[in-house]
């Protein structure tokens, strides 16, 4: 969607994607009543929303300024400092799902590794979309204790609100108008709302409750194999090698982090 829509500023899409999101939800809430969110969390929820909207505005303007590929490896690497961070509180991690994480992040770069070369790729982009995969994992560790009290519905559409927020934010700041689009624009706004963020993100956001962060942030790293399907079924463009290489790795080091990571009872 950011590069079928490229008169639109990138942070415009971002800051109407997660607004949009946010209205979803509490519509959805007004018809049907949720239990509001614990006043103690809702500074701890701003938090996370902060860093929700520096990574959508950080991975929507890398996707415009380095190559899709790049910005989607880049993007994904929230799982290493979900590793990173884990280790640094708690000062310690598992080997099985760090091994497990090692066999994951190397098939994503059996898959990229054409892609990733100083001569086509841009290194602001490349920094910006690195910086996104950092604060999607401060999203996950702050959101995991938020998620044990708190229902998916109602701390996802204040999450979304601190994110559009914090994106208005970075727009006033960076002197781009959120209003940058045309009417014709709207129903992908609204796509862009409810597919990737109510049933992909908020999907994740659910899955906190009994997965740990680094599990959940590793979920996306089957992106780049998806992607390369929908292009291939979509636009015609030819499956890479090196996607039929990498693939497995992917999809058999996520599996073992899901299997090895500690899961928690439904509360």
């Amino acid at each position: 969607m950011v590069r079928a829509l490229p008169s639109v500023p990138a942070l415009t899409m971002a800051f109407w994607r997660m607004l949009i999101a946010s209205a979803m939800l509490w519509g959805y809430g007004y018809f049907k009543k949720q239990k509001p969110l614990d006043r103690k969390d809702i500074s701890q929820v701003a938090i996370a929303g902060f860093f929700l909207g520096l990574h959508f505005a950080c991975f929507f303007w890398g996707v415009r300024n380095t190559s899709i590929a790049n910005a989607t490896l880049l993007g994904n690497t929230g799982p290493l400092f979900t590793v990173g961070l884990t280790f640094l509180i708690y000062k310690t991690i598992s080997k099985k799902v760090f091994y497990s994480l090692l066999i994951a992040l190397f098939g994503v770069l059996l898959i990229q590794r054409s892609e990733i070369d100083s001569k086509s790729t841009a290194l602001m982009g490349n920094l910006v979309s690195l910086l996104s995969g950092f604060c999607i994992a401060v999203v996950y560790m702050v959101a995991k204790n938020i998620r044990k009290k708190n229902n998916t519905i109602t701390y996802g559409r204040s999450l979304f609100f601190f994110a559009a927020t914090t994106i208005a934010l970075v727009c006033f700041f960076t002197n781009i108008s959120p209003f940058a689009f045309q009417v014709k624009d709207l129903p992908w706004f609204l796509f862009l709302g409810f597919v990737p963020s109510i049933l992909g993100h908020n999907s994740l956001n659910y899955a906190l409750k009994f997965l740990s962060p680094t599990a959940i942030a590793s979920i996306p790293l089957g992106e780049p194999i998806i992607a390369s399907l929908f292009g291939w079924i979509l636009l015609g463009e030819k499956i890479p090698v090196n996607y039929f290489i990498g693939a497995p790795f992917v999809l058999i080091g996520i599996c073992f982090i899901l299997n090895y990571s500690e899961k928690n009872k439904p509360q």
